[in-house]
């Protein structure tokens, strides 16, 4: 009876965290769902701040800019994005990990400014980075505002020459089922023209030369150009990432949830079996005890 009892607490303490990783998947499918519709604007606006910028980099001033070209011999500013909550399979443990990657390969000692309360208690405590800031409980689509103090750090350092390129690492969202660790370079804006080079040249060979003419001033424009695609970008990376976050929540809960069913079954088989010997015993005992009276 004890070894039955035992059995039967073990089902209903089962039973009770099925109904949270229940609830918790179909509290981030929803919200997933969310999300993900902003995911394509997102990118559609990142992917149109980023044609800008292509445009505006050919000018000479932006050669100029402190922005578009590497601080020599400077620190990394890595924007790494985690969640604020667990439960979501390897989400967090994937960025740690390309991070920690990414850092090894620098030549200084790294800056990190992380958002999410996972990564905060993660860096917080890991050597060789130095963390110069920590955003908690960031809303799956904030507000552009909630980047400020951020993008202020960042024109400040680059312009003073303190840090010599900005990278943001996040989950990218390719489906609910498959998620990736990216790593984009947001600064110096000037790999833009690299990563681009033929097809703007083949633009050019088509169009011919073309000449732009800036206004107001071509410092004002750079001043919103810069703004807006730093906005656009971390946005993109922000919102990639809930919509990554929450998939493999629903996904984690959805697998916890269907180990929950099989472990209650295989109790409930064993208590079954328990229940059946201990039956068995006490008939046994019965008999034996009745053969010996009549004995």
């Amino acid at each position: 009876m004890a070894q039955t009892k035992i059995i039967q607490r073990r089902i209903r303490s089962i039973k009770n965290a099925k109904q949270i990783t229940k609830a918790l998947e179909v509290v981030a499918a929803s919200r997933m769902r969310k999300v993900v519709e902003a995911v394509q604007r997102s990118r559609t606006y990142g992917n149109l701040a980023s044609t800008i910028m292509e445009r505006i980099a050919h000018s000479q001033e932006a050669r100029q800019h402190p922005l578009f070209s590497r601080a020599a011999d400077k620190p990394t500013l890595y924007i790494v994005i985690t969640s604020d909550r667990g439960q979501a399979g390897a989400f967090n443990s994937n960025i740690f990990h390309l991070t920690i990657q990414s850092a090894k390969t620098e030549r200084y000692r790294p800056q990190v400014v992380v958002y999410g309360r996972k990564g905060a208690r993660f860096f917080a405590h890991l050597d060789g980075i130095e963390l110069k800031g920590a955003y908690e409980d960031i809303a799956d689509m904030p507000s552009v505002n909630v980047f400020a103090p951020l993008i202020e750090m960042i024109d400040e350092a680059m312009a003073d020459g303190q840090i010599g390129a900005v990278k943001i690492i996040y989950t990218e969202f390719i489906s609910p089922l498959t998620q990736k660790v990216s790593s984009f370079q947001l600064l110096p804006i000037n790999h833009l023209m690299s990563n681009n080079a033929s097809t703007m040249e083949q633009s050019a060979q088509q169009r011919g030369k073309t000449v732009y003419e800036f206004e107001p001033e071509i410092k004002d424009v750079l001043d919103e150009a810069i703004k807006l695609y730093f906005e656009a970008k971390l946005m993109q990376a922000r919102i990639e990432s809930a919509a990554s976050e929450h998939a493999m929540r629903m996904v984690a809960m959805g697998n916890a949830n269907r180990n929950a069913s099989d472990l209650i079954d295989a109790l409930t088989l064993e208590l079954n079996a328990t229940r059946q010997a201990a039956i068995t015993q006490e008939i046994a005992e019965i008999t034996g005890g009745a053969e010996a009276i009549a004995a």
